[in-house]
C-alpha cells in the first residue's frame, strides 16, 4: 500500500505503510474525552471485535454518522472508536449523537504511528487520515479501508461483509486448534 493519499487534489504523505490485514493488531493508548488515559486492547476478554475509525476533521460528519448507524445496528458486540488526533469541542458534542462509536484521542501518537495513519506532509500534517480497521476477536487485523482519496467514503458494503465474516469465522481455538 502506498503512503501517499489525496485530499481536495492535494497529495499527502502518511508516516509509513499502514497496518495490513492478517497482522496482529497493536494495543494503543488513547485519551477519552474526559482526559483519562485508556488502552484499546487488540483483543478483549469478552471476545468482541474492534473497529478503529479515524478522520482528520469533522468535515466527515455525515460519514461518521453512517458508520455509527451501521455499527449501532449490529447484533453482535463490537468495540468501536472514532479516533481523532486531539480533542475538538465539536467532537465531544458529536459524541452525544453517536450510538456505537466512542470518541477517542490519539494523544500518545500510537494509533497514527503504529497503524500508519498519521499525515506527515501536506496541509493536514500531524492529523490522522481517514481509515477504518476491523480487528477480529483474536486480535488480528481482519479488514482495512484507507481510501487513496479521502474524499471517497469508507466502503460500507465491504465493511458489512467483513464484519459478518469476522464474526462467523472465529472458532475460539486459535490457529492451532
Amino acid at each position: 500500500m502506498s503512503n501517499k493519499i489525496t485530499y481536495h487534489d492535494e497529495v499527502l504523505t502518511l508516516i509509513d505503510d499502514a497496518m495490513e490485514e492478517g497482522y496482529m493488531a497493536r494495543n494503543i493508548a488513547i485519551s477519552t474525552p474526559n482526559a483519562n488515559k485508556f488502552t484499546i486492547q487488540r483483543s478483549s476478554k469478552n471476545i468482541n471485535m474492534t473497529i478503529l475509525f479515524s478522520v482528520p476533521n469533522l468535515e466527515f460528519k455525515n460519514e461518521i454518522m453512517q458508520i455509527d448507524e451501521l455499527l449501532g445496528q449490529s447484533q453482535v458486540p463490537i468495540q468501536s472508536y472514532l479516533i481523532i488526533n486531539k480533542p475538538w469541542q465539536r467532537a465531544e458534542k458529536l459524541q452525544k449523537h453517536l450510538k456505537a462509536l466512542q470518541v477517542a484521542y490519539d494523544t500518545y501518537d500510537e494509533f497514527g504511528t503504529w497503524y500508519g495513519t498519521k499525515i506527515i506532509e501536506g496541509s493536514l500534517t500531524d492529523l490522522l487520515c481517514k481509515s477504518l480497521f476491523l480487528i477480529s476477536k483474536d486480535g488480528a487485523v481482519f479488514y482495512v479501508d484507507i481510501p487513496s482519496d479521502m474524499s471517497d467514503g469508507i466502503n460500507l458494503e465491504k465493511l458489512h461483509i467483513a464484519l459478518n465474516k469476522a464474526f462467523s469465522i472465529y472458532t475460539g481455538v486459535g490457529c492451532h486448534g
